[in-house]
């Protein structure tokens, strides 16, 4: 069966979004003493792993990744970063459960937390919400994320972008950094590891503003 580049990385993003959430969740339990994360984790898990099996069905048995996969078509604060000061955080996948991954890594008690499940509704967050940062993944349906962080550099340049994929390709890397990218995280990743790079690019930010 031969597939396009573009079915490839449909493909790619339905196997290492569920995969992110798996891995993601046992670090969490690994890591974290933390009675909600304890409560939610096995039915997240468990929805992950579903998706990761219709996911590994699609690829085995070459039926549409999409639908396959269930889709609808740490680290201490540095010390730079201002005690106190709550972040708003715009969380761009158009997987729930990874976005469910992700507002679980950020402690609520530090960040404020909006969801975009495409590329449109990101982008109106940006303009609306004046986020501290964005974490957008580069598989969106409709607009992409390639598109997205094109734009929202455009309107916001110094705006930090944290962008996530199921991604390889070393010429995707280096596209999304021509875009502006700030960090490029591969799927499946560390909560914890995106956690230290959200920190390090909030206190960066924080220092070119003066903060």
């Amino acid at each position: 069966m031969t597939i396009t580049e573009e079915e490839f990385a449909r493909l790619a993003h339905d196997v290492m979004s569920p995969l992110a959430v798996i891995v993601g969740y046992a670090e969490l339990l690994r890591t974290r003493d933390d009675e909600k994360i304890r409560r939610e984790a096995p039915e997240v898990i468990s929805e992950a792993a579903e998706q990761l099996r219709a996911a590994v069905r699609a690829l085995v048995y070459g039926t549409a990744g999409g639908d396959a996969a269930g889709h609808t078509n740490g680290s201490a604060a540095p010390a730079r970063l201002v005690a106190g000061v709550r972040r708003r955080i715009v969380l761009v996948d158009d997987d729930p459960i990874v976005r469910r991954l992700l507002r679980t890594t950020l402690p609520s008690e530090s960040y404020d937390v909006l969801e975009a499940s495409d590329g449109d509704a990101a982008l109106r967050l940006v303009d609306g919400a004046e986020p501290s940062l964005v974490v957008l993944d580069w598989h969106l349906p409709g607009r992409t994320g390639r598109e997205v962080l094109a734009e929202s550099k455009r309107r916001s340049p110094r705006l930090p972008v944290l962008v996530l994929t199921a991604e390889h390709d070393p010429e995707q890397r280096d596209r999304a950094r021509r875009l502006g990218a700030d960090v490029f995280l591969t799927k499946p990743f560390s909560p914890s590891e995106l956690l230290e790079a959200i920190e390090r690019l909030l206190g960066e930010s924080a220092l070119d503003h003066g903060a």
